[in-house]
């Protein structure tokens, strides 16, 4: 996929070179699109009870079987009032959930023989500043200073014949709920390069880092785009996205641990001024 998109602009080059310093792809103030993804998943969480030690750890593509490809949307948009200075913004989401019938698996220090479900219903909402570092006919590079706001939901539900340390404790039901808003700052550095008046790339790593209240996150992101412009208003988005966050959540009574990862192909339509 990706050599037909460097092919592509190499193969037209020569009969649509950039006619202008404001070329379609970099010309724009104000631009906002919406996408859709297709992600492969790999996440994990951990549940440890501080007054006893023991944990729940749950694979969700594992030992609970939810899906491990699934396609999420995504918003993205920005608007540069002047050269130098701009604001960028980006959301997705992503839900999935499964249930097991007729199980007898462990969960870390839980034993469950019965059934289990599981609820993934995580949202991220990214606000930044940005300042343009270079500029000129065929490329800029600014950096982005702002905020990842990361809104987890999740819930794991147990019934049956329950044993922790295997020993059986309890018949009945057993649950884990997380629920948790948290701010957190991010750097990140963005680079576009126009091939032609329509064709252009980009390629943008970002890095959050920080602890908040009781929440510490290490987020890593990266994503590599080609996109096309039909005309000085819309344009055609395609791209890689690679996401991998550590987070933990310094309950009073829980500690939860978690590693929330994807990677794949994007899809997207833009519209811009």
């Amino acid at each position: 996929m990706l050599a037909i998109l460097l092919g592509l602009p190499t193969a037209y080059a020569d009969e649509d070179m950039l006619e202008d310093p404001t070329t379609m792809a970099l010309g724009r103030k104000l631009s906002v699109g919406i996408a859709a993804g297709l992600m492969r998943f790999d996440t994990n969480f951990k549940f440890t009870r501080r007054d006893t030690g023991r944990s729940v750890f749950l694979d969700s593509e594992g030992s609970m079987d939810l899906p491990e490809v699934k396609s999420i949307p995504l918003m993205y948009g920005y608007w540069r009032p002047s050269p130098k200075h701009g604001l960028g913004f980006g959301y997705f989401s992503v839900h999935r959930e499964s249930e097991l019938i007729a199980i007898d698996r462990n969960f870390g220090d839980l034993s469950v023989d019965g059934r289990a479900s599981l609820d993934d219903d995580t949202r991220f909402y990214t606000l930044a500043y940005n300042y343009t570092l270079f500029q000129d006919s065929r490329a800029f590079l600014f950096a982005s200073l702002g905020i990842t706001a990361i809104d987890l939901k999740y819930d794991f539900d147990a019934f049956g014949v329950l044993s922790i340390d295997d020993v059986p404790v309890a018949t009945g039901a057993y649950t884990e709920s997380l629920e948790q808003f948290a701010p957190i700052p991010l750097i990140g550095l963005d680079a576009w390069f126009a091939i032609t008046n329509n064709w252009s790339f980009g390629a943008r790593a970002s890095f959050v880092a920080g602890e908040v209240s009781d929440v510490r996150a290490l987020i890593l992101e990266s994503r590599i785009r080609a996109k096309y412009d039909f005309n000085e208003h819309v344009g055609l988005l395609i791209g890689l996205l690679y996401f991998d966050g550590d987070v933990t959540l310094n309950g009073s009574d829980t500690k939860t641990e978690i590693n929330y990862g994807f990677e794949g192909l994007f899809l997207g339509l833009d519209v811009g001024f």
